[in-house]
């Protein structure tokens, strides 16, 4: 027998993903294990353990607490303290969550269905046999059902259902798998299945087996997952598909794919070893991949696309559904209108998508869902290098370090396109889900919730707030009103410096870098649109060092979607007044009289916006090729250019210089290479060779003003950032061109290279600014300064 003596007694305080992914129940076995007493409990700080012991059998459990947690599981934060033995003490218990006054800790994202479930699902001796909402303490919903923290079934949409005594003794026993599972249920006592035709008239019969036989007749059927509703159509239906389109207002946009597994999928797309462990993690995304040559997919399913989106099944009814000999693929597609939020409620479905508006039946359960979470997206790029498109389900919550320590906490809004917000706590950057265009009311709406929602889920009592500055965005006047709630300061950073912050966070850079932010439109500091931009820059400051010679956008933000505006604006640069004696103007504006009013707007300067964005360019061009016209979705033609340039072969022409820079102006010149694209177009080059040829001027171009700076100002960090960074072949051949010149690259790896990671970025800058007490007084301050540099 052990004596008082002999044992101590320690106590732990962690911080992070601990909640909702089996930590309390692996701490439970392993105190057994090593024979400690002792407690652990749930509060809104994260987790308490008290453990006593022999201190060779602490220094292990210590040990084991960091190195072998769960696979959900992650620490951010753990202290240590000594404490006095308690003789009393003989058992290890699991104590009674404790609900904080100001809680901290971390929610987990939602997890993808795990093998030990899905062999269960299968089983037909099994309890769960064909349970479609089985789930345990590895896998399943968290972020989306949690309605505060600590994470426990009462304060999770699992509330109303009270487990039956086999459950319930699952859920206490430390031996099994769901010991402690908080979403715990089976089909005795919890959430059911059915399905219900688009009047919401329930389907008698089985729910699984009709909707399969549904869709293999070519319906559209709703289908409640994780985060929301998906719209499910099979994938090499080509008239099934077109009517999804029809119904969805989603003209061409790709739309993802799911496939059974692995093998299905590498017959639709080419898979590497990093896109198959993408696609099979517990975040299960989608992953966008080269398309194979031939496939039986619909051709309107990615139109005009080289890659296609694919996804796997990541709830035991999508993998029931897939249960079906030779079940096709299906296109599985955000159940909203375009640019709507998804989704999410039973009663939603039926008045938004039922009626025969959006679907012929729906596929539901009784499980309510707190936030919709919708699908994220990854580009897959070269040497297994993942690039976050869209990060959402399986991703967020998921929290980001800040560069710094002991920052105050505040709220950033993002941007307009692709936004989603974040929260600043103790050092941590919560970002939200994808939130989409705030143009549309019911986005914006959602967007204001969300903040809402994050504030109270984590307890966070905002300092400041941070906004973009363009003074149009629906997000920036929503600041003001935050402004007035809170009585706190609002920080306007510039949206380039954001993208810049953003990528130099993620690598927690301290030090200043070079950074090119190529994307479609930001507003500058001179009251200009900005979007191709080489500047130096830190958390405090940046300098404009180039940035594109600005064309007229005609008609402002509607060259953005009628992009003909734009190759007409590339010709009035390249030729001045006598663009419209130049041939190829005919072949964008056939109609003289659309020529006549669109040239005397450019001519006169008549709501024209100047405009020094890459994205904009990216349009010109791909409206010059007749590539593309009208972007019927945001960077289409861009798209479809890049998909031309993999495809080209080189064009050897004199002269390498095509995009000049001028150091007096500050500008890179396009009129020479504007110039030379029409006439070899005119000379019979094919658009994939000119496509190829765009992409090579457009980097070299910038790859000779970086090196001139990163000499001139001994900086070699480069950072990349924007969207225009979603482009594969422009990231790839500059990151090695630049890293050939001896310049480290930083890319995006955590947060997209889009809007989409613009919160992160302000987070960095605003609670930079806020740390070194530059706030001194109520008011609006604009962080993003400039200083100049010789």
């Amino acid at each position: 027998m052990i004596k008082l003596n002999q044992i101590a007694r320690q106590k732990w305080q962690i911080q992070g993903q601990v909640q909702g992914v089996g930590f309390r129940p692996f701490v439970y076995r392993l105190a057994q294990k090593l024979h400690l007493s002792g407690h652990i409990y749930n509060s809104g700080n994260g987790v308490s353990i008290e453990a006593q012991g022999t201190k060779a059998n602490l220094n292990e459990f210590g040990r084991s607490l960091t190195n072998h947690c769960p696979r959900l599981a992650r620490i951010d934060t753990i202290t240590q303290d000594q404490l006095d033995p308690d003789e009393f003490d003989t058992n290890f218990d699991i104590l009674p969550s404790r609900q904080d006054a100001n809680p901290n800790a971390m929610v987990t994202e939602d997890s993808a269905v795990c093998q030990d479930c899905l062999r269960e699902l299968f089983e037909t001796t099994d309890q769960r046999h064909h349970y479609g909402l089985i789930n345990c303490t590895n896998c399943g919903p968290r972020y989306s059902i949690a309605t505060r923290v600590p994470y426990d079934r009462p304060n999770t949409t699992m509330v109303d259902f009270e487990m039956c005594p086999e459950c319930h003794k699952q859920y206490s026993n430390p031996e099994n798998r769901r010991f402690h599972a908080q979403p715990i249920s089976c089909p005795s006592c919890g959430p059911q299945v059915e399905i219900v035709d688009s009047d919401g008239r329930k389907i008698e019969g089985e729910p699984i087996k009709i909707a399969q036989q549904l869709l293999l007749d070519g319906n559209i059927v709703a289908i409640k997952g994780i985060g929301g509703f998906h719209l499910a159509v099979r994938g090499d239906n080509q008239q099934a598909v077109d009517r999804l389109r029809q119904k969805k207002h989603r003209d061409q946009k790709p739309f993802a794919l799911m496939c059974y597994d692995i093998k299905q999928a590498q017959e639709l797309v080419y898979l590497t070893d990093s896109s198959i462990s993408l696609l099979k993690s517990s975040a299960a995304p989608i992953v966008l991949a080269p398309k194979q040559l031939k496939t039986n997919i619909a051709n309107s399913v990615a139109p005009n696309q080289p890659r296609l989106g694919m996804m796997l099944p990541y709830t035991p009814i999508q993998h029931l559904l897939f249960d079906k000999e030779d079940f096709p693929p299906l296109v599985m597609t955000s159940a909203n209108l375009s640019d709507e939020p998804l989704v999410k409620d039973n009663s939603e479905a039926l008045e938004r998508l039922g009626n025969d508006q959006l679907c012929d039946a729906i596929l539901w359960h009784n499980r309510d869902i707190h936030r919709c979470v919708d699908d994220s997206v990854i580009l897959d790029m070269s040497n297994g290098q993942a690039l976050p498109l869209r990060r959402a389900r399986g991703y967020a919550p998921q929290s980001l370090k800040l560069p710094f320590k002991n920052a105050p906490s505040g709220i950033c809004l993002g941007g307009d396109l692709k936004n989603s917000v974040a929260i600043v706590k103790n050092d941590q950057v919560i970002m939200s889900q994808h939130l989409g265009d705030l143009s549309h009311p019911k986005a914006f709406h959602n967007f204001q919730q969300t903040i809402d929602d994050l504030c109270r889920l984590f307890g966070v009592h905002p300092e400041w707030i941070a906004c973009d500055i363009h003074p149009g965005y629906f997000s920036t006047q929503f600041a003001k009103e935050l402004e007035k709630k809170h009585s706190i300061d609002i920080v306007s950073v510039q949206h380039h410096h954001a993208h810049a912050a953003s990528v130099m966070a993620e690598h927690n850079l301290k030090q200043s870098v070079l950074a090119l932010i190529c994307d479609g439109t930001g507003f500058g500091l001179d009251g200009t649109i900005w979007g191709g931009e080489l500047m130096i820059a830190n958390y405090n400051y940046f300098n404009r060092l180039a940035y594109l010679k600005p064309i007229s956008l005609i008609g402002g933000d509607a060259a953005a979607h009628d992009i003909r505006r734009t190759g007409l604006s590339l010709m009035y640069q390249a030729y001045g007044n006598l663009f419209t004696h130049h041939t190829n103007i005919h072949e964008i504006i056939p109609d003289p009289k659309e020529q006549y009013f669109f040239a005397t707007m450019l001519k006169n300067n008549t709501n024209c916006v100047p405009s020094s964005g890459a994205g904009r360019l990216f349009d010109g061009i791909a409206s010059l090729l007749g590539v593309c016209q009208v972007n019927s979705y945001e960077a289409q033609a861009a798209m479809q250019l890049e998909a031309l340039a993999w495809q080209g072969k080189h064009i050897e022409l004199i002269g390498d210089n095509f995009i000049p820079f001028n150091e007096f102006t500050k500008q890179l010149d396009t009129t020479s290479m504007i110039r030379t694209l029409l006439s070899l177009k005119n000379q019979g080059y094919p658009n994939q060779d000119l496509a190829k040829w765009f992409h090579d001027q457009f980097v070299d171009g910038w790859l000779r003003v970086i090196k001139y700076y990163s000499e001139k100002m001994d900086i070699h960090t480069l950072a990349l950032s924007g969207g225009v960074f979603c482009n594969q072949y422009i990231t790839e051949k500059l990151t090695q061109q630049a890293e050939q010149s001896g310049l480290k690259v930083l890319r995006h790896h955590k947060v997209p290279a889009n809007d989409g990671g613009l919160a992160y970025g302000q987070a960095a800058i605003a609670a930079a600014h806020s740390k070194n007490k530059f706030i001194q007084k109520r008011g609006n301050y604009v962080f993003s300064r400039t200083r100049k540099v010789n």
